[in-house]
């Protein structure tokens, strides 16, 4: 499941079209396109079920971040220098060649493997196992098709997740045992996430009571959940700065809009159009800048994390709350609400 042979066989058919069809492919497991889509669902379709989704793939993004530190193994192209980076053109030097494991229940080859471990501080993005592109590939068609119960998205869900998990070993981002591991995880999430929705606590979720800062035991485990642990999993550098920024701003979001009531997703199809639009203008606009301005200040470290990566999604994040605002103000909705 570590072996590099797979995925050399698989680029030596390649040719520069089908690459380039392989990275669209595989950007349909960025963070960028599942903020557009949750982002379009929250405000064109049902704010609820949007917000659900979005505490999905959060959720999943964190704790397939949390098992990358835990297993710590190495991307394709770090063992075997053969191994070519297409998704981003990078040049491949790896002192190693060769080092994918040697049998198919194997890892990769020992010097390889501590050299890897032992390199000092590794940015989470550098870690292989299990697939972060699979596991929310997994989290977002799955989820989607089981909030929404539409039969369009369970028969397309499955092709989906296909060819995102065919694409990261192609492009030489992942073993097929990343893959694997990627897809148990997505699923195991799902599970999970399906018996949520068949429980009292879906519905408590979006009560404004629970969200009061009173000592009750239903507020005391949405608070934890929502901020503690993020927390907690941040500061021991469990997950990266931008995986907590986007699950801390877009909880930040929520607790301001459901503590003054939620919007309701009435409207025709110009004001959630409109809804859309704003939502998306917000975030990317408040994304661009941060990303520009932050370039030019340089990076500063605090305890064990990036405080300018942490923002660069936190603040977007945050914008969910805003543009329920803007939009409430605009009359977009199709109940006022109170003033945020």
């Amino acid at each position: 499941m570590f072996q590099t042979e797979p995925i050399l066989y698989l680029q030596s058919l390649g040719t520069e079209w089908f690459t380039f069809l392989m990275v669209l492919i595989t950007s349909m497991g960025s963070a960028a396109f599942f903020a557009s889509i949750i982002i379009i669902t929250t405000f064109g379709v049902d704010f609820k079920k949007g917000f659900l989704l979005f505490q999905l793939l959060l959720w999943t993004g964190a704790v397939t971040e949390v098992l990358k530190v835990i297993f710590v193994l190495p991307r394709p192209d770090f063992v075997d220098s053969r191994v070519l980076n297409l998704e981003k053109g990078f040049p491949n030097t790896s002192p190693f060649s060769g080092e994918g494991a040697d049998r198919f229940f194997g890892l990769p080859g020992r010097e390889a493997l501590d050299t890897f471990r032992f390199q000092g501080t590794i940015p989470h993005s550098m870690f292989g196992f299990p697939s972060g592109h699979v596991s929310t590939a997994i989290a977002l068609w799955g989820g989607t098709a089981r909030v929404f119960e539409t039969r369009v998205i369970k028969n397309l869900a499955p092709a989906a997740i296909l060819l995102i998990a065919f694409s990261r070993m192609y492009l030489g981002r992942h073993f097929l045992g990343d893959v694997l591991g990627g897809a148990t995880l997505g699923l195991i999430i799902l599970i999970v996430f399906t018996r949520l929705l068949k429980s009292p606590l879906k519905d408590e979720l979006f009560k404004k009571e629970s969200f009061e800062l009173v000592f009750r035991q239903k507020n005391l485990f949405f608070y934890s959940f929502m901020f503690v642990v993020p927390l907690l999993l941040t500061a021991s550098s469990l997950i990266s700065a931008d995986v907590a920024g986007f699950l801390l701003g877009t909880n930040t979001a929520y607790l301001m809009v459901i503590r003054k009531g939620l919007p309701e997703d009435d409207g025709d199809t110009g004001q959630r159009a409109a809804r859309v639009f704003i939502a998306l203008i917000m975030f990317g606009v408040s994304s661009l800048v941060l990303d520009a301005g932050f370039d030019v200040i340089g990076v500063a470290g605090y305890f064990g994390f990036t405080v300018l990566e942490f923002l660069k999604t936190f603040i977007p994040a945050s914008t969910i709350w805003i543009s329920v605002y803007i939009c409430a103000k605009l009359g977009l909705y199709g109940r006022d609400i109170e003033k945020i």
